[in-house]
């Protein structure tokens, strides 16, 4: 096994990748996937491949595309090699922010990029920093090595087995590109009779504690449901507030329990989650005025290595009530105290209570009172309302809210519904590919390299594949913006290809770049491993694989 000059082409391809604002969604994503392909098909090499070219994502607002090439090998066996090509936005940056784009300028500023609390290390000039430098731009830059590399490699020879390399928008925000990759992949496998033995993700790795010395793959990764709570209380003056119920304190009592709540932590395959947290809460008042808040909502990030979706809404359901009934208790207790403070009588009060509703329920009574026609058209007539970029949280919320209006039910009142994204949890994946990744682990003890199971942060690995055996019936059912007919997608509507995803099946690993700071200002890639050692041990996996193949064949 030749061992590669790899450090500056990846470091080169980075700077020029890094250079272009892609921040998600937006019309950057068009010109950094323009920019792939370049750097891929230079020199010639367009005439290498098998295939290449942008492939347009459908119904998407921007015109995105997916970058890719395609070298068919003696084998139909094939390996992809995937990476996003999307960041975040630069806002984080601050003074700097005219120079998230720049690592050379940012290198110039290393102490004002790092936190107060944080020591400038020694190994700084290690270090690359900008808006994407880690996540992950840089782990996109050592696939176009890899396969620059194999492509020259196939000019003499054909590969022992084929390879695809694929570069996706939107990973920050929908993952329509990777969306868009399953059916690519379908195609392709269609077209040209391939089986695909698994995709290698590049996204980065990071230190799992100061001075973690290790560099972590991760097979299979993490996923995630964002249940949402629509809190309806009821109607009162704020000077007789025990006539009513805010809704603001019904939302504040169950993000107080349920946000930062390791009770709904996931466990499997020694991994624990990180702990739920709230993305967003508000109420719904446009104005100032006396009257308590009627309306608020929240939604809720909740990472799964193994709940799913009914599961889960039985869970929050059951926490909701239990929640809700200590808050009622503790306001029919205030009210007496406040009736003696005031020197009342202590009136007895009507028993306080509240209806914990999943938005299935809700529907389905609402269609048995007033029949599924009228339903459905005044949910279409809500839908039609707002333009059809508006954010698909937001659309879920009016649905929602009209849905409850049509109902005629009063509060006080929750109501548990999905919002979008839902990203499937994928476990590990024994096959081939996980052998050779394997087997070079253990010729390399010098890179200190780990294996665990699942990637512990949200990644598009999740949509290679789906089980089988996947019951989506609670989270479709509870997904007021949820699109799964065979007509093109309403503007607006949250859908996923289930079956494509199954069909493809990929086994799914990351192993990245290491870096640190993602979605920071201190963003940064280490160069050493990220720019040599990595593109190195991902060059000798491959040919491990080749080598597994003949073994296999040969028995």
């Amino acid at each position: 096994m030749d061992k590669k000059n790899w450090f500056h082409l990846v470091r080169d391809y980075t700077e020029r990748l890094v250079a272009i604002r892609s921040v998600s969604p937006g019309q950057g994503e068009i010109q950094v996937a323009q920019a792939v392909l370049d750097l891929l098909c230079a020199d010639d090499l367009s005439a290498i491949y098998t295939a290449s070219g942008l492939d347009p994502i459908e119904n998407d607002p921007y015109q995105r595309q997916n970058a890719f090439v395609f070298l068919r090998g003696k084998l139909p066996v094939t390996l992809v090699l995937l990476g996003h090509i999307d960041t975040v936005d630069t806002i984080d940056y601050g003074s700097l922010e005219r120079w998230a784009f720049a690592p050379d300028e940012l290198a110039k500023r290393a102490e004002q990029l790092l936190a107060s609390e944080q020591a400038v290390s020694n190994d700084v000039s290690d270090w690359m920093f900008g808006r994407g430098a880690a996540d992950m731009k840089s782990g996109v830059a050592v696939n176009i090595a890899l396969m620059r590399q194999l492509a020259m490699q196939a000019r003499e020879e054909p590969l022992p087995f084929s390879v695809v390399l694929l570069a996706t928008p939107d990973e920050e925000n929908e993952s329509a590109g990777v969306l868009q990759g399953v059916r690519f992949l379908l195609r392709l496998g269609e077209q040209y009779g391939l089986n695909y033995v698994g995709v290698i993700n590049t996204d980065y790795a990071t230190a799992l504690y100061p001075g973690d010395p290790h560099h972590y793959i991760y097979a299979g990764t993490v996923g995630k449901l964002l249940p949402s709570f629509l809190c309806i209380g009821r109607e009162s003056h704020v000077g007789t507030p025990f006539q009513g119920l805010d809704a603001n304190l019904i939302a504040a009592e169950l993000i107080r329990d349920l946000s930062m709540n390791d009770a709904l932590c996931d466990a499997a395959g020694g991994l624990v989650t990180a702990p739920p947290v709230t993305l967003h809460a508000t109420d719904l008042k446009t104005h100032y005025d006396v009257q308590l808040p009627f309306m608020a909502y929240f939604y809720l990030n909740i990472l799964t290595l193994t709940t799913e979706p009914g599961e889960l809404l039985e869970t929050l359901r059951q926490r909701c009530q239990t929640v809700l009934g200590q808050m009622l208790q503790r306001i029919d207790a205030t009210e007496r105290r406040w009736q003696q403070a005031s020197g009342q009588e202590v009136a007895m009060q009507e028993a306080r209570s509240i209806s914990i509703l999943t938005y299935a329920e809700v529907y389905a009574e609402t269609v048995q009172a007033l029949g599924e026609e009228r339903v459905r058209a005044a949910l279409s007539d809500e839908w039609e309302r707002w333009p059809g970029t508006l954010d698909k949280r937001e659309r879920s919320l009016h649905l929602v809210h009209r849905l409850w209006a049509l109902s005629g039910r009063q509060g006080p009142t929750v109501v548990i519904y999905y919002s979008p994204p839902y990203y499937p949890h994928v476990a590990a994946t024994p096959g081939l590919l996980q052998d050779a990744i394997t087997a070079v682990i253990s010729t390399h003890p010098e890179q200190k390299l780990i294996q665990r199971e699942y990637f512990p942060l949200l990644s598009d690995m999740s949509y290679l594949q789906l089980a089988d055996d996947a019951d989506l019936t609670a989270l479709t059912a509870n997904m007021p913006v949820w699109d799964d007919a065979a007509t093109a997608p309403r503007p607006g509507s949250y859908r996923l290809p289930l079956e494509a995803m199954q069909k493809l099946g990929a086994p799914v690993f990351n192993w990245g770049v290491h870096g640190r700071g993602a979605h920071q200002r201190d963003e940064s890639v280490q160069m050493p491993y990220s720019f040599e050692a990595l593109p190195q041990l991902l060059y000798e996996t491959i040919e491990q694989l080749a080598l597994l193949l003949d073994e296999t064949r040969e028995a």
